[in-house]
């Protein structure tokens, strides 16, 4: 059922989905969504520095108030500028994270596309994928270091194994989606298997695609770090190994700001490229996966 309201003497006209929103909402639904970002960020701010206060003094190296962590974020941000070791650190990072996300994609793609079209991929390749995934991804951390060698193989073989399994079922969940209408109508036009997949089913899973895609990106920055964490480097992960044993936790901090902004920017592209190149699908950027 739509919903509409008057304007003025031209008739009633369907509301936009904001509107409607604005309407049926509560109030706290009809906030801006820059004003509730600030807000909570102000109030986990807040939270931070009235914990930080009540540590107690001998404790304080433990949990470092915003005032030290914004000073050490200015510091590294420095060190980045001019190219110091930690700029070094985050280039090395950087690049295990693009070619772990680019080896997840296409492993995850084609691996969904076997499960999502084959009967052999969905009855006896999807349980083994579903029982890897369920293993603890971490304790492959030293096998991929004996496998791959100390330098930056290993980590981009682990941010791939831990961010290829969303492209999977995303993949398979998009070929599943297609409608049955429409694959009955490429049949009565006797395009063949591949013609329905290129023409039909991709096309239509592409939404479902970039879901995976978007959350990818996320999870290989993950594996880059644990993988750089438990097997050496000279990346982001190994400097805040080195900063957590030396009790530098405001450092520690500032990295894993750093390390979120890389992953917010490789979310970003995806979601940019899923704008441009799927203008005719509306897409939340941050959508949540598992909410109905």
């Amino acid at each position: 059922m739509s919903i509409t309201k008057q304007r003025g003497n031209s008739g009633s006209a369907q509301m936009s989905e904001a509107e409607a929103l604005w309407y049926s909402g509560t109030w706290i639904d009809r906030v801006p969504q820059w004003v509730s970002i600030t807000a909570l960020g102000l109030v986990m701010l807040g939270l931070w520095w009235l914990a930080a206060g009540l540590m107690p003094e001998r404790l304080k190296i433990l949990l470092p108030g915003p005032a030290a962590t914004f000073e050490e974020l200015w510091d590294t941000g420095k060190n980045i500028v001019t190219g110091g070791h930690i700029a070094e650190g985050l280039w090395i990072t950087t690049r295990e994270v693009i070619f772990g996300f680019i080896a997840a994609g296409v492993a995850g793609f084609t691996l969904g596309v076997i499960v999502g079209e084959t009967r052999l991929g969905k009855r006896a390749v999807m349980p083994y994928l579903v029982a890897l995934n369920a293993l603890p991804k971490v304790a492959f951390a030293p096998v991929f270091v004996a496998w791959f060698g100390f330098g930056v193989n290993s980590k981009i073989v682990m941010a791939m194994f831990i961010a290829f399994f969303p492209v999977i079922v995303d993949t398979a969940a998009g070929l599943y989606a297609v409608d049955a209408e429409t694959q009955m109508l490429f049949q009565s036009m006797e395009s063949s298997r591949w013609q329905t997949l290129r023409k039909l089913k991709l096309p239509s899973a592409l939404p479902f695609i970039f879901a995976g895609l978007k959350t990818a990106a996320v999870f290989s920055v993950v594996g880059a770090v644990v993988g750089e964490y438990l097997g050496g480097g000279k990346g982001l992960g190994e400097l805040i190994r080195l900063s957590a044993q030396t009790l530098r936790i405001d450092r520690v901090f500032a990295l894993i700001v750093y390390l979120g902004i890389l992953g917010l920017i490789l979310f970003g592209l995806v979601a940019w490229a899923e704008k441009k190149l799927l203008f005719w699908h509306k897409s939340e950027v941050f959508e949540i996966q598992g909410t109905g």
